[in-house]
């Protein structure tokens, strides 16, 4: 299972046929292995990685650093769940170190960020304080390049 799992990684659109010469498996074997996997929560998800700031929509990004204080009968775990509720969330890890969670958030707007971290993240009972990040651009994720050229913008000066 685990080729056949390393393979949709990279590209979930590959077809049975596809996979089964990518792995040495027969078609019948992989449809098999991916309806296990999906059946078993292996597979969380289907989907695809879009660009949306090259359709002109603007996406505000921002690494939200949470120091918690457990709470009776919730401790860390319960804490990082309710957050993960969130919309704005994105991302949750449990992390070691100078805080508790890195919360990976997301929203149209620096304000919206602004109004979820200050009013709905920031005042929750068992936060004790939050360190924003605001990603100001964003090269590569989960393994895919996001920019395929150099488009800085910038011109080049010779002295």
């Amino acid at each position: 299972m685990d080729a056949v799992l390393r393979a949709l990684e990279r590209d979930a659109r590959l077809s049975p046929a596809a996979l089964a010469a990518a792995t040495g498996l027969s078609e019948a074997e992989v449809l098999k292995q991916v309806a296990e996997a999906e059946e078993r929560g292996i597979i969380m998800s289907w989907g695809a990685r879009v660009n949306w700031e090259s359709l002109g929509l603007s996406t505000v990004y921002a690494l939200v650093e949470v120091t918690l204080e457990p709470q009776d009968n919730l401790g860390y775990n319960g804490l990082a769940r309710r957050i993960s509720r969130f919309d704005e969330a994105r991302t949750v890890y449990f992390v070691s170190g100078a805080y508790d969670l890195l919360v990976m958030v997301e929203a149209p707007s620096m304000g919206q960020i602004s109004d979820f971290i200050s009013d709905r993240l920031a005042t929750m009972p068992g936060v004790k304080g939050t360190t924003t990040h605001i990603l100001m651009r964003r090269f590569k994720e989960d393994g895919v390049m996001l920019e395929t050229e150099e488009t800085s913008g910038r011109r080049r000066v010779v002295l």
